[in-house]
């Protein structure tokens, strides 16, 4: 299965405001993502993620990469932005949902002092489906779900005073939702239940699908802020 690089790292967003000034979105539970195809011969730190400042930095110190997978980590270390031949093979190891954690030490010539300053890099990079999970009629029928079921019920005065909430919730090979949990609580309990039923009663979803073409659940978070729009 072939995709472009866009399509292949699109991240799943949407995001509205509401009359109660509330923010909601829908999302991929992840920062950065890589496909798995990716990862089967990778080369340099820009074959896991597009983009790598690789320019501004003038020597490295050390490159560490770690993949968490099934509650377990694995570390490989390198000498620069191309990658050791420990580090691709640790890649190879990863599966959908991993993260992949990277850590670059580097020396860089202060502008000011003009001696060089020793600085480091983080990132974390997850690996996602080739083609990612999504609802039924799309992003309009999703808020339009959220609105009348969740965000409509919630009276205006307590949303004015509600912590941020996060609901995590799966997406599995079925495409039912899974796994439904409050991450950060909005501080009101009622709150709470009424967004977490909101997305346990979701209809079910288009499921992802992997590069070999298999169905695979995928993780996604569903947050609601008075942050005013």
């Amino acid at each position: 299965m072939k995709t472009t690089i866009s399509s292949l790292l699109f991240l799943l967003l949407i995001s509205f405001c509401t009359a109660q000034d509330l923010r909601y979105e829908v999302r991929g539970k992840y920062t950065r993502g890589v496909s798995l195809e990716k990862l089967q011969a990778p080369k340099t730190m820009m074959d896991i993620r597009p983009g790598y400042p690789s320019s501004m930095i003038e020597e490295y110190t050390s490159t560490e990469i770690s993949v968490m997978s099934d509650g377990q980590i694995r570390k490989a270390s390198g000498r620069n932005e191309r990658l050791s031949e420990a580090q691709q093979n640790l890649l190879r190891t990863a599966d959908i949902g991993s993260d992949i954690e990277v850590n670059i030490g580097y020396i860089h010539q202060n502008p000011v002092t003009l001696f060089p300053d020793v600085r480091k890099m983080h990132f974390v990079i997850t690996v996602v489906p080739e083609v990612e999970a999504s609802y039924p009629g799309g992003y309009e029928e999703l808020s339009l779900y959220l609105q009348v079921n969740a965000i409509e019920k919630i009276p205006a005065e307590m949303s004015k005073e509600m912590n941020p909430v996060i609901i995590l919730f799966t997406v599995s090979e079925e495409g039912k939702i899974s796994d439904a949990r409050v991450s950060e609580s909005s501080a009101d309990p009622d709150i709470d239940l009424l967004l977490l039923n909101a997305i346990r009663k979701m209809p079910d979803w288009k499921p992802a699908v992997n590069a070999e073409g298999k169905r695979v659940g995928q993780e996604f978070q569903f947050s609601v802020g008075n942050v005013g729009c």
